[in-house]
């Protein structure tokens, strides 16, 4: 086993088609750990110095741990790159290596004096660094923020049937208030340009305006890094835009990713004007079905635990966080 310390981009990027290898192997993957959203995350929002830790055994790649270094409360911290706009940064680490991993990333923490502790978010539950121990520094895991995912098993018409009477009567009643007072249709765009995306990002901005907060993208300036992103990911097939349009204008959108049989339902946005017709759930409720009759096997809501969600047949995706933090910062 070797372990090799990344701290230039374009060292990083020339590795990343041994990356994207790396990860065919492993099961709980998603879109935000891919080399694509990475190091467009890194262009947009990366600060300090990287410190990408590589593992591999007889020179082919069994692990990294993406993070880089930078002042934090009057501290040098080690951060995963996507923090805060990936809701799924658990490092890829293949299992029959993790034993070995954890051992050189113990040793690797101890040897080096540049950091005072790590914030690892967004991590699985049971992760594979909740075993990281060592002399010197203290590991604390807690409770992350929930995500929350729909499995799309039997059929839609046994899903439908399955959910409550005030949520079916619901789409149902809206739906007809909107069909009476103009055309309602809903369409699936899989190849957005930069045009849509923006307009995506309006319309989210807009949304959130109207109840006088400035919103996620607004708020972690993150427009443009979006729209970077979600083409490099509409190259590969992997974006999908559900949409309602009302009397020929665009109500209400849902900026997804789709991966490994999975839509990751990452921004919905509305047209506040047309809030009072409901097309958040008409939207919600078409694009299930359509995920159904795709053979998608799982909705993913992202992070958050509301209660709308379970009413939809959500199920609880437990996270984690971790702490390492030098003993001799506790000492001092």
């Amino acid at each position: 086993m070797q372990l090799a310390v990344i701290d230039k981009l374009g060292d990083l990027e020339q590795i990343a088609k041994e990356w994207e290898e790396l990860l065919r192997h492993i099961g709980d993957i998603t879109p935000f750990q891919l080399p694509p959203w990475q190091l467009t995350w890194w262009k947009h929002f990366g600060s300090g110095l990287l410190r990408v830790l590589v593992f591999r055994e007889n020179g082919r790649m069994v692990g990294i741990v993406p993070c880089f270094l930078h002042e934090w409360n009057n501290r040098r911290q080690l951060t995963l790159i996507g923090s805060g706009l990936s809701d799924y940064l658990e490092p890829a680490i293949e299992d029959q290596h993790a034993g070995v991993i954890l051992e050189f990333l113990q040793r690797y923490l101890q040897s080096r004096e540049e950091w005072d502790v790590c914030d690892w978010q967004d991590l699985n539950a049971g992760s594979r660094l909740a075993a990281l121990r060592g002399d010197g520094f203290r590991v604390e895991e807690r409770e992350g923020q929930p995500c929350s995912r729909i499995p799309l098993n039997g059929t839609y018409d046994e899903f439908w049937r399955g959910r409550g009477k005030d949520l079916r009567r619901n789409v149902r009643r809206y739906g007809l208030r909107a069909a009476e007072a103009g055309a309602v249709e809903f369409k699936v765009i899989e190849k957005p340009d930069a045009a849509l995306l923006h307009s995506v990002i309006q319309l989210h901005t807009a949304r959130w305006e109207a109840k006088g907060e400035p919103g996620m993208i607004a708020a972690n300036h993150a427009a443009e890094f979006l729209c970077d992103v979600g083409l490099l990911f509409a190259d590969r097939g992997m974006v999908r835009v559900f949409t309602i349009h009302f009397q020929g204008q665009t109500a209400a959108l849902n900026l997804a990713f789709l991966f490994r049989n999975t839509v990751f339902a990452y921004m919905s946005a509305f047209d506040p004007q047309h809030e009072h017709f409901g097309f958040g759930r008409k939207l919600l409720h078409d694009a299930i079905k359509h995920c159904y009759e795709s053979g998608v096997a799982y909705w993913n809501f992202m992070r958050g635990d509301e209660p709308y969600k379970f009413s939809w047949g959500a199920e609880c995706v437990a996270k984690s966080r971790m702490f390492v933090e030098k003993v001799r910062l506790l000492q001092a």
